[in-house]
């Protein structure tokens, strides 16, 4: 696979990065960000990642994940380039208009590497590099190192054999490629430990977040082949937890034979409620996602959307009824 060739000569030719990534970030997004931090390193680079803290505990072992800034304290100066990573637009680094207000003055060159679907931007500043049909976006920094004859260290292996893993549900998910396999055995040779991985990425919850987890199954709905169930400020406050303690959890509702979708609805002020769909087979989601200013892949998606949870869930069932999905 090669990179854009505008994106090759970006990184060849400029020396000061800045690496930012989607708000509440996931494996994916942190480990692309560190390898990527990597390899521009080993290109004798500057990078430096800026992303909302603190990180999710399971991802506080990827090498590297020290040396992510806190991205409230985050300035766009000194910098050449700006790439986003797992993310194509600024206004999904933050929910926060003061940390958007500052990215927006920066004024060189942006780069987007990213594999979720996305509407054309027209400015002549960026540099895309989209694949949708790959399963994650450290699927892409991995060609990209690959083709800048960069060694895969024991350290960028962790970080993408994490990104990998992450968004295939330990290659449970539909987008569990051949090339996921081929590009995961290379990772494992290099140094990637995948019981340890593992163990880390999906068997690290804390007490806390178990509690949250039963507060959803109890607020659990079934309509027809919808699952759907919210979690409210009041149980983050409850259990002492956050927006990121809930990564995976609409995957758990899945597991009910009958059901094709699922939604998970969280309200993560009292303005916003951010939704997260899954669906199952050939059903396509993305399209619902963006109807409502989100976006994602066929088969996971999301958006943020105002007022109540109720409302919101009303809004989305209408919404897949209206297009035959329900």
């Amino acid at each position: 696979m090669i990179p854009p060739g505008e994106l090759i000569n970006a990184l060849k030719k400029l020396d000061r990065f800045l690496i930012l990534t989607h708000s509440t970030p996931d494996g994916d997004a942190l480990g692309s960000s560190l390898a990527l931090k990597l390899l521009l390193e080993k290109l004798n680079k500057k990078a430096e990642i800026f992303a909302e803290k603190p990180i999710p505990f399971q991802y506080t072992f990827l090498p590297m994940i020290d040396s992510i800034n806190d991205l409230r304290e985050i300035s766009v100066e000194n910098f050449d380039v700006l790439i986003l990573v797992d993310c194509n637009k600024i206004k999904r680094v933050s929910y926060d208009q003061d940390i958007l207000k500052r990215i927006e003055t920066f004024r060189g060159r942006i780069i987007v590497i990213d594999h979720h679907i996305t509407e054309e931007q027209n400015d002549n500043r960026i540099i895309e590099w989209i694949d949708a049909q790959k399963a994650a976006t450290g699927i892409l920094i991995y060609h990209l190192i690959k083709y800048m004859k960069i060694e895969i260290t024991e350290e960028i292996a962790a970080n993408l054999y994490t990104a990998i893993i992450v968004d295939t549900g330990n290659f449970q998910f539909d987008n569990t490629t051949e090339e996921v396999f081929t590009v995961a055995t290379e990772l494992v040779k290099a140094g990637a430990k995948p019981s340890f991985i593992y163990e880390r990425c999906f068997e690290s919850w804390s007490k806390n977040r178990f509690k949250l987890f039963i507060k959803m199954l109890n607020n659990l709905e079934i309509y027809k082949s919808l699952a759907i169930s919210h979690i409210s400020k009041a149980d983050f406050q409850n259990t002492n937890t956050t927006e990121a303690d809930t990564e995976r959890f609409v995957e758990f509702l899945r597991i009910l034979k009958d059901i094709k979708l699922t939604a998970l609805f969280r309200e993560v002020d009292f303005e916003f409620i951010k939704v997260s769909i899954r669906s199952k087979g050939d059903i396509d989601v993305s399209f619902i996602a963006r109807e409502f200013g989100g976006g994602g892949h066929k088969n996971a998606a999301g958006y943020r959307i105002k007022g109540s949870i109720r409302d919101a869930q009303a809004q989305l069932i209408e919404k897949l009824k209206k297009n035959k999905l329900l």
